[in-house]
């Protein structure tokens, strides 16, 4: 009886802890809780407490309902180490709410048995790790940079059903992304939608008092206009397409084509770029000097492949696609497990060209905007086509002026297939001039052309040979 009203009165002191959570809010967050839709979305700016409003959501719903487990949910589990575990930390001391953080799975225990679960859902087997539990609340941060056929999965397969039992809700949080597309923009831009829209910025936060000012300044040193695709983006939280903000110059009109290759007309290369929390990706190229353009035929990626995974992979691929070159990202240790996989699995795999990323992101640019670079439509590509829809450079590095693709967004198959990209050989492509008639003017024309070029060589050839000693002439 004694330790029944011990824990009675333990989780009473922590239900009011929980209301005193509840009061660190300000209106547009309070608004948000108040909805009483189950699925509602939040449209921020940066800056405009969407990790708090997600902190204090997932502490109240756990205190509310002894014993539930509260995901919140965002691009990679790393993200969301970096986005709310100090977040959490900070509310912990601050509303003494004696909170257990177990460092190894990224779970935060209440007393009251309870837990908030922090991961990612870069592909589809993490997705499924989400099955099972039934949630009150699910929180997905970051949204707009989230694949869409991954959040469709996540959503609608696993965690509407999983809501079921406790009548729970789902958040999504998220800032307008550079292409104006993918789940997010779909579920927020489109009337019909199922959600419940909110929106919000910086300057609604009354806990940033000087944020006008600073928005201002702000506005002034980088010299943009209230019309400025960053600023509307990333400080009024509105959606407005911006391709000088897109990594890759990619459009799904111009270079996605529908029909299958006939691959025996083909040579293939392959790209891998390394990774282990960070998926390790694999994309496959298939090139003719016939043709200009070069095609991506595969693109696929995984977290957590060990060696002799990554080697299996790469040889099942070899199989069916006999590459001419395969290229592997040997930056950290990927020199290492290269050479490693070379002697133990018997690859013949080359360390991936690296050196001015940049330069050769434009030149791949210049395929793109050309139609040089064709995906083939398909389940087999479609990890390669989310991430070109969705990468970024980071906007706070482009206001200095360098160029950094955004850690928000995933680059694997990207990198992956820039490395493919560089190996290729379209390029030695050249358009077949048709030849004049036998006989007629024109023919004759371009055979006076050829002679002039001929004996000009010959001259050059003489004057350098005698610029040469006898022995040096070939």
């Amino acid at each position: 009886m004694l330790r029944s009203r011990l824990r009675q009165q333990k989780e009473e002191e922590l239900r009011v802890k929980g209301e005193n959570l509840q009061r660190s809010l300000f209106p547009s967050q309070t608004g948000f809780i108040g909805d009483g839709r189950k699925k509602k979305l939040a449209r921020c700016s940066r800056r405009a407490g969407k990790t708090h409003l997600a902190a204090v959501g997932l502490l109240s719903a756990a205190i509310s309902t002894p014993g539930i487990m509260c995901p919140y949910i965002t691009l990679s589990i790393k993200n969301a180490r970096r986005i709310l575990w100090n977040t959490l930390g900070e509310m912990d001391r601050g509303f003494g709410l004696d909170l257990e953080f177990r460092q190894n799975d990224l779970t935060v225990k209440l007393s009251n048995g309870s837990s908030i679960v922090l991961g990612g859902a870069q592909d589809r087997d993490e997705v499924d790790k989400w099955r099972g539990p039934k949630y009150s609340l699910c929180v997905i941060d970051e949204a707009q940079s989230m694949r869409t056929s991954i959040l469709n999965t996540l959503i609608e397969d696993v965690l509407e059903p999983a809501t079921l039992d406790l009548d729970g809700s789902i958040w999504m949080f998220g800032t307008p992304n550079a292409s104006s597309s993918g789940y997010f923009y779909d579920a927020d831009a489109f009337e019909r939608s199922s959600w419940s829209k909110h929106n919000w910025t910086l300057l609604d936060n009354p806990h940033l008092p000087g944020a006008q000012t600073w928005l201002d300044r702000r506005k002034e040193e980088n010299g943009w206009s209230n019309e400025t695709p960053i600023f509307r983006r990333e400080y009024l939280g509105e959606w407005t397409r911006d391709t000088e903000s897109m990594v890759y110059r990619f459009s799904q009109d111009r270079n996605v084509v529908e029909e299958e290759l006939e691959e025996n007309f083909f040579d293939f290369v392959l790209g891998v770029d390394l990774g282990y929390e960070d998926s390790t990706a694999f994309v496959v190229l298939a090139f003719s000097e016939d043709i200009p353009e070069v095609y991506c035929v595969h693109a696929e990626k995984a977290p957590h492949m060990g060696v002799a995974e990554i080697a299996e992979k790469i040889k099942r691929l070899e199989e069916r696609y006999r590459f001419v070159r395969s290229v592997v990202d040997t930056g950290g240790l990927g020199k290492m497990i290269t050479e490693e996989m070379n002697k133990r699995f018997e690859l013949n795999l080359f360390p991936a060209e690296k050196a001015r990323k940049l330069d050769h992101i434009t030149l791949m640019n210049s395929d793109f905007e050309r139609g040089r670079i064709q995906v083939v439509k398909g389940p087999r590509t479609e990890a390669y086509v989310d991430e070109l829809d969705l990468l970024e450079w980071d906007q706070g590095q482009m206001e200095k002026g360098r160029y950094k693709e955004a850690e928000n967004c995933e680059n694997h198959c990207c990198d992956a297939a820039l490395y493919a990209w560089r190996e290729a050989l379209h390029y030695l492509h050249r358009e077949q001039t048709p030849k004049p008639d036998f006989g007629s003017s024109e023919y004759f024309t371009q055979l006076e052309k050829e002679m002039e070029s001929d004996m000009i060589a010959k001259v050059q050839r003489v004057e350098e040979d005698e610029e040469l000693e006898w022995w040096e002439v070939n």
